[in-house]
């Protein structure tokens, strides 16, 4: 991630596929993010396509690193706006930024022109400068591959690394990318840094993935 381009976020939010409420934006003034927790995914394909947003506003980035919204309030033009603290994959601190949220059917920052009924997040120092800068709320988690045996998901394509999490036959994950190859028990396959429903990302032994 490039910390040194960010300042500001923006997030819209569709009202046809999360039927927000007034209630809703108002838990955000609380750091409450529930109504809007889940993948968020942008037209471009560098290591920012894909974010998570957590019920309590932390933003795991495909990088490692994470941030966490807090802060609100709402503007006299109806835009809510905090703050986004930025923590590397270490859990070092960084330097933050800024955060707007814009409700359904508020028009496209600096004239940038986006769809107004649904949810939009988007990061820059400038603000949006195309439409891809702007993240939408995906309705479905993109499984690709489901797990066939217990794995571990790490930090790493090492079997050294730490491990994040375990994942339980049957879970299913998305594939983002292939990287080395490593053998375990006799079997040479691919690490693959994957995603799973609940927001983790890491590496983990794909002969253990059967592709759905």
């Amino acid at each position: 991630m490039k910390k040194s381009t960010f300042s500001v976020v923006l997030i819209f939010l569709p009202i046809f596929l999360f039927d927000q409420t007034a209630n809703d934006y108002g838990k955000i003034l609380k750091g409450d993010f529930s109504a809007f927790a889940g993948y968020w995914v942008n037209g471009k394909e560098d290591n920012l396509r894909r974010i998570y947003l957590h019920s309590d506003g932390v933003i795991s980035f495909e990088d490692g690193d994470t941030g966490k919204l807090g802060g609100f309030s709402k503007r006299a033009d109806g835009i809510y706006q905090g703050a986004i603290g930025f923590y590397d994959s270490d859990g070092n601190p960084m330097p933050g930024a800024g955060i707007m949220l814009f409700p359904v059917g508020a028009e496209g920052f600096y004239g940038v022109k986006t769809d107004t009924t649904k949810v939009r997040l988007t990061m820059g120092q400038e603000g949006p400068s195309s439409p891809d800068d702007y993240y939408y709320r995906e309705a479905v988690f993109p499984a690709t591959h489901m797990v066939t045996e217990n794995i571990k998901l790490r930090t790493d394509q090492d079997l050294s690394s730490s491990t994040i999490k375990v994942l339980e036959k049957g879970t299913k994950v998305q594939v983002q990318r292939w990287g080395n190859d490593v053998t375990i028990d006799g079997t040479t396959a691919k690490w693959a840094y994957i995603y799973t429903i609940d927001g983790f990302a890491g590496w983990c032994y794909s002969g253990f993935l059967q592709e759905l």
